[in-house]
């Protein structure tokens, strides 16, 4: 991604340990209309925008503890139907695809990430908005395997590609600062 000439605004983000669906991920669910009209209206406001950054930092909040607690249907929400998915380059010798495409290979993914890992929380540290380019966040992968009981802590790097206020791609990394320099944010 080019970051040439783009307002980057950096917030930090906390999420919840222990969730459950809220009203607006419900609403969302029933009248996919109203979410995809939201996601553009909050696209098209400016990077610097109070009510952009306050609506950004809560949709990552829910849609990571969507994750963490199995429910993909609330968690892919803000996705496109032809979603591709690109995991991290150190998963591809598990015996996982290099590339994901529509949401129902970005749900088996997840499924099979699930049925792997078991017991694991995303822990996302910071949301990055990158303009009209999408998103990145950065953060921590950890919990334990499920058939080793082997405990993990990893640096999570996520780069998200919205158009249409609809996430298109998605990138991750096990390593931040190469997550960094692949979104074009090297520190």
């Amino acid at each position: 991604m080019s970051q040439e000439n783009v307002e980057v605004v950096r917030q930090p983000i906390v999420i919840g340990a222990r969730s459950r669906r809220r009203l607006e991920e419900r609403i969302s669910l029933r009248f996919p209309a109203i979410r995809s009209l939201v996601g553009r209206a909050v696209w098209s406001l400016p990077p610097r925008s109070r009510l952009r950054q306050a609506l950004i930092r809560r949709s990552v909040k829910l849609g990571f503890e969507a994750l963490n607690r199995g429910d993909f249907k609330s968690a892919f929400s803000a996705y496109d139907p032809e979603v591709e998915l690109v995991p991290a380059p150190q998963l591809k010798g598990l015996g996982l695809e290099n590339v994901y495409r529509g949401l129902e290979g970005r749900t088996r993914f997840q499924e099979r990430w699930h049925a792997e890992w078991g017991d694991f929380q995303h822990v996302p540290k910071e949301v990055i908005d990158l303009g009209d380019d999408g998103l990145f966040v950065s953060g921590r992968l950890c919990g334990t395997g499920r058939s080793s009981g082997a405990a993990f802590d990893s640096d999570l790097g996520v780069l998200f590609t919205i158009s249409a206020g609809r996430i298109i791609r998605e990138q991750s990394w096990l390593d931040r600062e190469e997550a960094l320099e692949a979104a074009g944010l090297a520190e």
